[in-house]
């Protein structure tokens, strides 16, 4: 578990803001500590700060939700990898507490960094500026994360807990707030950020007309990435440095994919066209996890504790499109879009089906293989009711299907100092199976 500092936080955005070559950004009265008045002269370092800490937590969502679903399966000695591998969850002690801690703290680093920026340009300058563009963008990031990750949350400071659909309507707005001041400020590539976030928060609460527009708006080859850094000792890439060949093997890719692996092309052969494909990276090297006992299939999409978590991308835009085409019942559309992705990267065209199940089923594996290792994989067999069926097909007795938990429960510090929460682990939710 990760717990950063505001200190810390500044540090990673100065970092990711490739601001430190500034002859006197980083001249402080005080070398210790930043001051206000040092914040003051650093707005590019505290905007940047807040993008910087949302990032802390990505590779360790990555880990978790891989546990949750069927992508990862823990192999080392840790209570916190197996409980939610074998789908346990005692309240008070789960390893994504720190998540939600983390998202909570970036919504409370864009609201105080917005007011500075008020404070220091003026209420009007501030409404136009990409900075407050950058802060207010982040903190709707934050709750997306949480939204897809957490069954519940507060929407505010103290505020009651409510289930996870408003935290997600509450990103859709506050995507929609920060599209505007992304527009007003000029701000293009924050714009392209609020559109595709709240594309992704349109399909999952079910607006599927206006997450096929929003996704319409991103051009093929657009990215954004939660940026790792090898330099900064604190924003390295930890899905690489616990879970991964050559470092801890604490985890590895869940044995019912073992049989597709391809080891000429390291990756998993597609269940279409028996072709390699090259977007569900694996390398197996013959080793065993920490435990001593379990083969290492290990994930191979991150190879370096300095590459970057794809949080957005045209890839995902896309297979919302062709996930709305599907839920339209136009089949055909659906079926050329996941063919030009396949394509892209060297792949047969699916064989052609006019059955809408089939096309579910394709819909499923290309999302599972454009967003591997991203986290979203058991957000997609949740919503779309398969959680349980991929499980009964795994039948391991010791993971079972029947009353698996499919999201995390709020960390129980949050229910604990928040007034209006009850830290009652009776009154918290846990949706299974």
């Amino acid at each position: 578990m990760k717990i950063k500092t505001l200190s810390a936080a500044l540090t990673v955005g100065l970092i990711l803001g490739g601001i430190t070559a500034c002859d006197d950004i980083l001249d402080v009265t005080d070398p210790q500590r930043y001051t206000d008045e040092d914040l003051d002269e650093a707005l590019p370092a505290v905007a940047s700060g807040v993008e910087g800490d949302l990032y802390i937590t990505m590779d360790q969502f990555v880990i978790y939700q891989g546990l949750l679903g069927d992508e990862l399966q823990h192999t080392g000695t840790w209570a916190g990898y197996d409980d939610i591998d074998h789908g346990i969850f005692n309240y008070g002690n789960s390893n994504a507490d720190g998540n939600m801690q983390e998202m909570l703290r970036v919504r409370w680093f864009a609201g105080d960094a917005e007011a500075r920026f008020v404070r220091v340009l003026g209420e009007a300058e501030s409404e136009t500026s990409p900075l407050t563009a950058q802060v207010r963008t982040v903190a709707a990031m934050a709750d997306l994360v949480m939204g897809m990750m957490f069954c519940e949350g507060p929407l505010v400071a103290d505020g009651p807990a409510v289930p996870y659909t408003e935290v997600l309507a509450q990103a859709e707005q506050s995507f929609t707030r920060g599209l505007a001041t992304a527009q007003a400020a000029g701000a293009e590539d924050w714009a392209l950020v609020n559109y595709a976030g709240r594309a992704r928060a349109r399909l999952y609460l079910g607006d599927y007309a206006g997450a096929a527009q929003d996704a319409g708006m991103i051009p093929d080859g657009w990215s954004k990435m939660a940026e790792m850094s090898a330099n900064s000792g604190r924003q390295d890439n930890d899905v690489v440095q616990l879970i991964t060949a050559g470092n801890n093997r604490a985890a590895a890719v869940r044995e019912k994919w073992w049989s597709a692996y391809d080891d000429a092309s390291r990756s998993l052969i597609d269940p279409y066209t028996d072709e390699p494909d090259p977007r569900k990276a694996v390398y197996f090297d013959g080793e065993l996890g920490v435990d001593g006992v379990t083969d290492h299939y290990s994930q191979w999409k991150y190879q370096a504790i300095s590459d970057d978590i794809p949080f957005f991308d045209s890839e995902e835009m896309r297979l919302i499109e062709a996930e709305v085409a599907w839920q339209d019942g136009d089949l055909d559309t659906a079926q050329d879009i996941m063919n030009a992705l396949r394509d892209a990267v060297g792949l047969s065209p699916l064989p052609a089906s006019s059955d809408s199940e089939v096309v579910k089923e394709y819909l499923l594996n290309e999302r599972a293989a454009e967003k591997w290792m991203e986290g979203h994989r058991v957000v997609d067999l949740r919503r779309l009711g398969e959680l349980r069926n991929v499980f009964e097909a795994i039948g391991d007795p010791e993971r079972p299907a029947d009353g698996r938990p499919e999201m995390f429960s709020m960390d129980d510090a949050e229910a604990r100092d928040n007034t209006n929460i009850e830290d009652d682990a009776g009154q918290r939710c846990l949706p299974t199976t």
